[in-house]
This record gives C-alpha cells, sequence and structure tokens, in this order.
C-alpha cells in the first residue's frame, strides 16, 4: 500500500514539472499561485445509499436504494497539469481547447476528451501507477456526490451559493478546488458547477426502473454515455438555475465521440470490499 502512495505522490510531482516546463518555453511563466493541486484518491466506503429522485426529471424515478462495493476516486476531475504529463509520456496529439486561454491553466480540468480518449487516459494510469483506473460509472458518482443521507447537494440541502459551486456565466473555466465549501461527505470537489464528467455508463431514460439493486453499470449497450455535474455552461442557460440544475441526482449524456468545452473527467479505483450488508445499518 505504502509502495503504491509513493507512485502516486511521484507521479503528481511529475505533472507538475511537465506542465511547468511547458508553459515556460518561449518566455511564458507559470504564476507560483497556479501550481497543480494534488488531486489524491479518496474512499467511498461499501454501503447502501439512496439513489435518484422523485422531485426531478423522469430519468431519475424512482429514487431507489443501491448497494455499492468501496472504490476510490479523483477528489478533482483530472487537470490540464496531471494530463500534460500523459501527453509527454505517450506522443498523442493535444485535445481539441488545449491552447485555449479559458481553459488552459494548470488546475483547470482537462477538457474536449472524448470518452473513449478518457478511457485510453485511465488505462495509461492503470499501467503507470500498477492499479486499475476507469471512469466512475453513474452509480458510483452519485454516491461520491450525496453519501448515504439522501441530500440534495454534495454539501447537503442548502441552495448553491458561489462559495459551495460556481454560479452564473463565468467569463473562464473554473479552476478546481475554488469552491471547497462544496465538497461530498466524503471530501470530494467539484462535483457540480465545474464541467461535466464522463461516467462509464450507456444512458438509457429508463435505467433506473429495472437496474440492478447491487453494483449497477448501466445498460449493456446504447447510443451517448452518461455524464454527470451541472457545469458552468449549463447555468448560463434558460432550462434551469442552479438549484436545479446542481442537484447530485441530475443526469444527462452525450454521444461519446463528442469532444465539448463542458466535458471532463475523473477516474476511479475499485477496491475489494470486507464490508457485508450484513448488519449494515438500514437507510
Amino acid at each position: 500500500m505504502r509502495n503504491r502512495f509513493l507512485l502516486a505522490a511521484c507521479f503528481f510531482a511529475a505533472a507538475s514539472a511537465v506542465y511547468f516546463a511547458c508553459n515556460s518555453q518561449g518566455g511564458k511563466q507559470v504564476p507560483r499561485s497556479q501550481e497543480p493541486v494534488k488531486n489524491d484518491a479518496v474512499a467511498v466506503p461499501a454501503g447502501w445509499f439512496w439513489m435518484g429522485s422523485e422531485e426531478g426529471e423522469q430519468d431519475e424515478k424512482p429514487m431507489r436504494r443501491v448497494w455499492l462495493d468501496s472504490f476510490l476516486i479523483d477528489r478533482y476531475p483530472v487537470t490540464n497539469a496531471q494530463y500534460a504529463f500523459y501527453l509527454q509520456e505517450t506522443g498523442i496529439e493535444k485535445p481539441l481547447y488545449w491552447n485555449d486561454d479559458k481553459c488552459n491553466d494548470p488546475n483547470q480540468p482537462i477538457v474536449g476528451i472524448s470518452w473513449a480518449e478518457a478511457m485510453a487516459y485511465c488505462a495509461w494510469r492503470s499501467k503507470k501507477e500498477g492499479a486499475q483506473y476507469t471512469l466512475p460509472a453513474e452509480a458510483q458518482w452519485e454516491k461520491a456526490a450525496r453519501g448515504d443521507d439522501k441530500r440534495k447537494y454534495p454539501w447537503g440541502n442548502q441552495l448553491p451559493d458561489k462559495k459551495r459551486a460556481p454560479t452564473g456565466i463565468l467569463e473562464k473555466m473554473p479552476n478546481v478546488g475554488v469552491c471547497e465549501l462544496g465538497r461530498s461527505p466524503y471530501g470530494v470537489s467539484d462535483l457540480v458547477g465545474n464541467v461535466w464528467n464522463w461516467c462509464g455508463d450507456w444512458y438509457d431514460k429508463e435505467y433506473y426502473r429495472n437496474s440492478p439493486e447491487r453494483n449497477p453499470k448501466g445498460p449493456v449497450n446504447g447510443i451517448r454515455k452518461v455524464v454527470r455535474g451541472g457545469n458552468f455552461v449549463f447555468l448560463g442557460c434558460c432550462s434551469g438555475t442552479p438549484a436545479y440544475a446542481l442537484r447530485t441526482s441530475r443526469r444527462n449524456a452525450f454521444h461519446p465521440s463528442i469532444q465539448k468545452k463542458s466535458i471532463g473527467f475523473r477516474c476511479v479505483k475499485n477496491v475489494i470490499s470486507s464490508v457485508s450488508d450484513t448488519g449494515h445499518h438500514a437507510l
């Protein structure tokens, strides 16, 4: 276990060095205040939680109890600094918005990434760290966001404000870690109000009505992939206020090939659970 933590620490140190090297060429200097944040993994314990909402859209119904095995999830979406290290090691083409001044700070989430590109990053990271990373299942994302107490937002049931999530129409994409009062019960940040997060699941608006109650992984096929986390672009639209758009049960989906400025991702690592639901506290 200690060796894996050391590998992770080395990974983030290398990512920082690569980002500064890439952005110091030609006289461009990165301010010290923009040093890359440490995007560590947060543990989410095994157990039951309540998924969905009876007050939201039809695809969020019914609210039902779901069991998930334990897993680790990135505290923040994958950042530009992390992705720079990946680009250097693999030599792949830079993402669509890599040179866009509104979304290329080291601590901004990497965007313009298709679902397959996000999965490719997870595969590379798995090999790099000697662990199995992938995109979160939709159920994993929601539990990481709301815990086991049916809360409406990651921080609780208090209405959104700028201390908890980016709200309104913004000139630049938010950096990760700015709204730490918006952390979930497990300490996961930037779950709502920043970029959408790709999930592993195919989308089906009726899936909740027939999905398994233990470790659901989504339909076996589909046309669009699930994304989660109301984003800063969406909040400027007329289709929802922050109070509605930033709910932890809110669902959305896009074709997996799409590369949008409003979509990023984070990784999860599944772990072997030693917890049984026998005698687990009832929800």
